[in-house]
């Protein structure tokens, strides 16, 4: 089998970062990366409240949103991550606090403490991220 290593520069870091964030053990194949759950709380679908749902979580990066949006989103997968995010606006800016910690879907490590909102998350950083859902909007799976 082989394995897919996503190496990325991101420009907020100094050189030396970068390098030691793509190699191993902070850089993994993202075929180990298992997304376990996604539990958000208060979202909108089709313009509709919804209380909440839980599963495994959004996809792979470049097919659709990385997160599922609502007032509350707790997200855990293998080798470790923690994503925690809470909203309290739709159109503020930041509208939203995000915490990651571990291995993204990418397989490279990150430690993310931010105020963001939707404008700032669908420029990205690296490239832009297409189909994000926006404010209280359901994202997809």
């Amino acid at each position: 089998m082989a394995f897919t290593w996503r190496k990325e520069t991101d420009p907020r870091l100094p050189n030396w970062l970068n390098t030691v964030l793509n190699l191993p053990p902070f850089l993994l194949p993202t075929e180990v990366i298992i997304p376990l759950v996604c539990v958000v709380l208060g979202f909108k679908r089709a313009g509709a409240w919804v209380l909440g749902k839980i599963g495994r979580g959004p996809g792979v990066p470049g097919q659709g949103t990385m997160f599922w949006n609502g007032i509350f989103e707790v997200r855990f997968m293998l080798p470790f991550y923690m994503n925690f995010m809470i909203r309290w606006s739709a159109t503020s800016s930041p509208s939203y606090f995000q915490f990651q910690f571990g291995w993204k879907l990418n397989g490279r490590f990150a430690i993310a403490f931010r105020f963001l909102d939707d404008a700032s998350a669908a420029a990205g950083v690296l490239n832009v991220n297409t189909d994000q859902a926006g404010g209280f909007n359901e994202g997809t799976a």
